[in-house]
């Protein structure tokens, strides 16, 4: 028995020392490798050397994500990448600090796998602690200056002493200022701080999370030392005070209404109106003020008539029928009153009087603009012998009708007029008739839109043979509606 119990001893024995030498042995593994149990930013590391686990958590940093942001003068913020500007990232440092932490703690790994064990699961591969580290900066300086040279907000507005001011003309403003010399970047000092600002900002990034770097140079001594003005010299100042006189000469805003239609007098236009020497250089009076040229203006007036004038002009017009037909052009249409205009407009840019014009006219058609017919009119289509009243684009009014008689050449002519007089109970009067009428609507001259008693039919191809003097003969009936809805001024377009 006692040899027995003997011998149990000395197994005991074995085993614990054979257990003391192996847990021994594990935390001399352990010291160099991790342990059960520890993940690191989500990943899983036992067993993994430092260099191992930098690698790993290295290639699985996103260095594009982190941004610097550069605020310029002129208020635009520029995002650059880190990993484009010579920095990279290690989480070796970290790493190495965390491992030593350990090491200063004997056994730490016993102790992590005693607690593991009562606390956990009884896996040995889920349930482990992660443990967040921060990796460490490194910046690569010529790299950084050599990238930040290449961009072009960094090569824009660059500082030249010997940059200047002139006035050009634009095609859609007129006049401008073009000032060089204001707030022009000084490039070596702006790389040079840009880079300061990184390396600062990324020394302690190690231990906290990155956030994005914002470096303002608008404001205070940044804006001092990246930026700086070129003085103005006495040519220069004497540029500004004619830029003055330009500036108050195109202060000057007018809008011509033609119906649907408009006409803007601005700075474009009126930057025209300057008096030119020879060589096309602007004439300055006494007090720099650019010298009007008056007969620009009236040009401008002449322009404003050949576009919208349209008295006597040959028209397009789509017919009831379907096709499009060219009508002659009458007397009917807007012709402007071009001295009146030329009066106010010149008096109006004289003493700055801005505004909205709707111009006098020595004729006036229904509508103004280009479409001056409109959509109510009056339309006599001779080829159908056919009349149509629109009224808002709706017909209201469709009958037949006898034309002139074109066998005589008395035909109807073709072209645009309008209802410029009416009367009831007249007496149409020739050189070999007089007849009554009941409604008389004078469109042409002596050529008018009438009732015809004495017809019993309308239409068809009566008037080749049979037709009137000139005059559109209608049915009674009809006539007497039209007369009391047709209003003087209504157009009406005659064609064949």
């Amino acid at each position: 028995m006692r040899k027995i119990l003997f011998g149990f001893i000395r197994i005991i024995g074995v085993m614990a020392v054979l257990g003391i030498g192996a847990v021994i042995a594990l935390d001399q593994y352990y010291q160099n490798v991790f342990p059960l149990f520890v993940s690191i930013n989500g990943v899983y590391c036992t067993g993994m050397t430092v260099e191992k686990a930098a690698e790993i958590l290295d290639n699985s940093y996103d260095l594009h994500k982190d941004k610097i942001t550069v605020c310029t003068l002129d208020g635009n913020y520029h995002e650059l990448s880190l990993d484009e500007y010579g920095v990279t990232i290690s989480y070796k440092p970290a790493i190495v600090q965390y491992m030593k932490q350990r090491k200063s703690q004997p056994f730490q790994w016993l102790k992590d796998c005693l607690a593991h064990w009562t606390h956990k699961s009884s896996s040995w591969l889920c349930d482990f602690e992660d443990t967040t580290l921060y990796p460490t900066y490194y910046c690569n300086i010529a790299a950084m200056k050599a990238r930040l040279n290449e961009i072009a907000w960094l090569n824009d507005n660059l500082y030249n002493d010997k940059n200047t001011i002139s006035i050009v003309k634009s095609t859609t403003e007129g006049y401008i200022l073009v000032d060089e010399t204001r707030d022009l970047l000084l490039k070596e000092n702006a790389v040079e701080l840009i880079c300061a600002e990184i390396v600062n900002q990324l020394t302690d990034n190690n231990k906290i999370p990155f956030q994005s770097i914002l470096i303002d140079l608008s404001t205070g001594t940044n804006k001092e030392n990246c930026y700086q003005t070129v003085p103005y010299t006495a040519k220069m100042k004497d540029t500004l005070a004619k830029w003055e006189g330009i500036r108050e000469f195109q202060d000057f805003h007018m809008t011509y209404l033609f119906g649907d239609c408009k006409e803007i007098i601005d700075k474009s236009v009126v930057s025209e109106w300057m008096t030119l020497d020879e060589e096309g250089n602007i004439i300055f009076d006494a007090q720099n003020r650019p010298i009007v040229d008056k007969t620009i203006i009236k040009e401008y007036v002449a322009y404003l008539s050949s576009t919208y004038n349209t008295v006597g002009i040959e028209r397009s017009f789509k017919a009831t029928r379907g096709d499009t037909v060219k009508v002659p052009g009458g007397g009917y249409g807007n012709e402007l009153d071009e001295q009146v205009e030329y009066e106010f407009l010149l008096n109006a840019f004289l003493n700055k009087e801005s505004g909205t014009r709707t111009p006098q006219y020595i004729s006036e058609a229904w509508e103004k603009g280009f479409d001056d017919i409109g959509n109510t009119y009056i339309e006599v289509d001779m080829a159908s012998q056919h009349l149509y009243y629109y009224v808002n684009g709706k017909i209201v009014i469709d009958t037949p009708v006898v034309t002139g008689n074109t066998s005589r050449r008395w035909g109807t002519p073709a072209k645009v007029c309008s209802v410029y007089f009416k009367q009831k109970n007249r007496v149409l009067r020739g050189a070999d008739y007089a007849t009554p009428v009941q409604y008389w609507m004078a469109v042409d001259g002596h050529i008018g839109i009438h009732d015809a008693t004495w017809r019993n039919e309308f239409g068809g191809q009566i008037y080749q043979t049979n037709g009137s003097h000139g005059c559109i003969n209608t049915p009674l009936e009809i006539m007497a509606e039209l007369y009391d809805k047709v209003q003087l001024g209504t157009p009406v377009v005659m064609f064949y």
